[in-house]
């Protein structure tokens, strides 16, 4: 693999060294040096060959020592790529994270969980469906891998009173991983390919309030959770017989010793941030100033102490700088636009750009992370003319997070399929059934609200 990597990397720089890319296809020489640069980092984003925080590294530190020199006149301060890593977008998920660690260390995830769990013992699929709401909730302010990784472990008590054939069993380890990809889409804080397609159009001057983008991404995920149970209901709990083994179900207990005053100013804290976001509008603060206000009192009053501080997830930051970083020299040298010339993309409507980038979002991430999705198909967008770019990022935004065919089509997805009980054929049924169905939601509920909210015009065709 390594091999691999050095022979793709030596292939993707050498047309570059000798000017190749500009005679194939007419680039200047800061648009040959930036694919050059994009091609590298995209292939290890890809196969993670190395660590993916490495790789955002690697885009920083090509872009000053070789981009910027081989330039030319008029060429950009290292002050462009270097604003990427810390930039309001960075802030904004930077709070994501605190208030993440947060619900994580006082144990209210936990509280969710059980209450929703002792609370529908009686029924098999108001179990899996609150499992799969509680799980999608939480996958709005928490990373989507954690979320799961926490609910199969509150429920894998239960799942050990069950036989690995059981349909609720199987139903209990569909609906909690798509439920955390699917709940990720409902804010800009709850998947990375969120926050990177926001930052690409805070950079292009587009400004997508917090209420804003759950007014259009709620319906969608919900409505998505309620036929993922449904499905399950069909497949799997329709022919579940016996309601014994729910009833025997024993909630894992978790003991925590943090006091209940704490936990409530905890709480208040993060309700407050909350509200912080969807009120942006009207208060006029932005989104990345107001998650400061959770780091600053979070860590300022000590209720969360230097441990968690270095246990926030840096790596992703400096893995979203690099992404942010990559699109910026697509913007700045203009390959991006070179990119949508060539393949005839200015021409199309505002509707046909969405549903084509939301398509092609949705089957590349069927196969890679959705991440490295949205930083290689977001620069592209952005060399769009100005009214096609918001509908063309939001569906390649969005898409991202919509497939989950198979067990490596997500973090969720292969930590689920890791406990065993459930085939790789099941998985593509399920999972591909729901991305399409939620693909039908966002596209025809999402594209609507879209239109009624003001953020695209999809009556210009």
């Amino acid at each position: 693999m390594i091999r691999a990597g050095l022979l793709f990397s030596t292939l993707s720089v050498f047309p570059a060294i000798f000017g190749l890319y500009q005679t194939w296809l007419g680039l200047t020489p800061a648009q040959e040096i930036n694919l050059a640069i994009a091609l590298v980092v995209s292939f290890l984003w890809v196969t993670e060959l190395i660590p993916l925080y490495v790789t955002g590294f690697l885009v920083l530190f090509l872009e000053l020592v070789w981009l910027i020199p081989g330039w030319g006149p008029g060429a950009p301060k290292t002050i462009t790529f270097l604003s990427c890593y810390f930039s309001e977008t960075i802030l904004l998920f930077l709070g994501g994270f605190v208030i993440s660690s947060a619900i994580s260390f006082y144990g209210l995830d936990v509280d969710i969980a059980k209450f929703v769990i002792k609370n529908t013992k009686g029924s098999a699929f108001l179990l899996v469906l609150s499992l799969g709401f509680a799980t999608a909730f939480l996958s709005c302010f928490m990373n989507n891998t954690a979320t799961a990784a926490m609910m199969l472990g509150l429920v894998s008590s239960m799942m050990k009173s069950l036989e690995d054939t059981s349909p609720l069993r199987k139903s209990i380890l569909f609906i909690v991983p798509f439920s955390a990809n699917l709940g990720g889409i409902g804010t800009p804080v709850g998947t990375l390919p969120n926050v990177i397609g926001i930052a690409y159009l805070q950079e292009k001057g587009f400004q997508i309030g917090f209420l804003d983008w759950m007014a259009f991404a709620f319906p969608v995920f919900i409505l998505s959770v309620l036929a993922l149970a449904g499905i399950l209901y069909i497949v799997y709990l329709k022919k579940e017989k016996s309601i014994q083994s729910i009833r025997l179900i024993q909630v894992r207990e978790e003991n925590t010793s943090v006091s209940s005053q704490r936990k409530y100013i905890s709480i208040l804290i993060i309700l407050i941030t909350i509200f912080g976001w969807i009120s942006s509008d009207w208060h006029g603060i932005s989104n990345g100033t107001v998650a400061l206000f959770p780091v600053i009192v979070f860590f300022g009053f000590s209720l969360l102490d230097l441990k968690e501080f270095r246990n926030l997830s840096w790596d992703v930051l400096i893995l979203m700088g690099g992404g942010i970083a990559l699109g910026k020299a697509f913007e700045e040298t203009g390959l991006a636009k070179h990119f949508v010339t060539l393949l005839m993309l200015g021409d199309s409507s505002q509707l046909g750009l969405f549903l084509f980038f939301s398509i092609l979002s949705l089957f590349l991430s069927c196969f890679l992370s959705n991440t490295s999705v949205a930083n290689l198909i977001l620069p592209i967008s952005m060399g769009l003319p100005t009214d096609l770019i918001l509908p063309a990022a939001i569906g390649a935004t969005i898409g991202a997070s919509l497939a989950m065919p198979l067990p490596v089509s997500t973090p969720p997805n292969a930590l689920a399929f890791s406990y065993g009980g459930i085939r790789s054929f099941e998985m593509v049924k399920i999972g591909g059934s729901i991305s399409i169905v939620a693909w039908v939601f966002f596209t025809v509920v999402g594209g609507f609200l879209l239109h009624q909210l003001h953020i695209v015009d999809f009556s210009k065709f």
